[in-house]
């Protein structure tokens, strides 16, 4: 049986502090053997690079990050090169990542940090919540990796960590769920070396206290953990369903170049995406292409024209498209519609 016994549980329940205090004694322990030391944004507590990995990091696994991150640092390597960049070059740097309107803060606050603060990046939380772009996560972030600041860092995987270790089984996404873990969280982080503590929660949710089905046998919080089931923590409220959507875009190829459109927003702002098709279609579409954006998932039919191209659109040849800012559904889209035309 991976789990605590009852004994080992009442134990530990009958002397919060002391099981508080045993879990982070051995979390850090297991931690400077197995953590994820070598991320590149914890190579040092750099707050540029962490404020970076931060927004990053959003709705984005590390796989995904990692490699974007070196770039990034290569192109923009402190705040002062990201807030002189200007925004084509710093949306064109984001590609991949998704979510573009994360790169659009993230490039507000560098600009409002170089305004405000001489380039400094701020380590108290009223003057980084006063940042745009930044709120209560992100700057409990910042302040616990970049100046290891007591700060309740309560990012997904933490989230499940301790809803797990307390038992928690009120949903995480209501009122009460979110007080009770609030309360949970602030006894768990100590005074000091927030850092170190947020670090080793992150990558035990990360490593051993998955979603699904934990690695209780190998978890350093096995015997101070409360959960009898922690495989169906924690709870959240039920999930509304995806609303389905179709939209059709134009495929306007002439002489060797495809004409885009700027988007001028609200999704997309900046960006280039095929137009909106304008008109009646005849045949199929030359390419299908089904993706999800927030609660809905949407199938995006491109289809080819002919005849005059609408004006406001600007032609780019293959080339010049891969250096321009385009939201990864167009992008995919794009390149399978051109290898739907080079087959003929």
């Amino acid at each position: 049986m991976p789990y605590p016994s009852d004994v080992d549980k009442q134990k530990s329940a009958s002397s919060p502090s002391h099981r508080t205090s045993r879990a982070r004694r051995h979390l850090l322990a297991w931690h400077g053997k197995n953590g994820r030391h070598a991320l590149p944004w914890r190579l040092d507590s750099d707050p540029y690079s962490v404020l970076v990995s931060e927004f990053m990091l959003q709705q984005t696994t590390v796989a995904t990050v990692t490699p974007r991150f070196a770039a990034w640092m290569t192109r923009f390597p402190d705040i002062a090169a990201l807030a002189a960049a200007s925004e084509r070059d710093v949306l064109s740097a984001w590609e991949g990542l998704g979510y573009y309107s994360r790169a659009r803060r993230l490039y507000a606050a560098a600009r409002a940090i170089i305004d405000r603060h001489g380039g400094c990046i701020p380590r108290s939380e009223e003057e980084l919540l006063s940042l745009p772009g930044i709120g209560a996560y992100t700057a409990a972030a910042v302040r616990a990796f970049a100046f290891d600041e007591r700060a309740v860092v309560l990012d997904t995987n933490i989230i499940r960590v301790l809803a797990r270790w307390g038992d928690l089984t009120t949903p995480v996404d209501t009122a009460a769920g979110k007080k009770t873990l609030q309360s949970l969280a602030g006894d768990f982080f100590p005074k000091g070396g927030c850092r170190a503590v947020a670090s080793a929660l992150m990558d035990l949710g990360a490593t051993l206290c998955t979603a699904g089905k934990p690695a209780c046998d190998a978890c350093p919080l096995r015997i101070t953990c409360l959960a009898d089931r922690p495989e169906q923590l924690p709870l959240k409220s039920p999930r509304r369903v995806a609303t389905k959507v179709s939209e059709s875009r134009a495929w306007h190829l002439r002489d060797g170049k495809l004409y885009l459109q700027l988007s001028e927003g609200p999704r997309w702002k900046g960006l280039w995406i095929l137009p909106e098709l304008d008109g009646a279609v005849v045949g199929r579409p030359l390419v299908e292409h089904t993706y999800p954006i927030t609660r809905y998932r949407v199938t995006m039919k491109v289809w080819a024209t002919k005849g005059r191209t609408p004006k406001g659109l600007h032609g780019f040849t293959p080339e010049e498209i891969e250096s321009l800012p385009i939201p990864s559904p167009h992008r995919r889209a794009i390149e399978a519609a051109l290898r739907a035309v080079a087959k003929g």
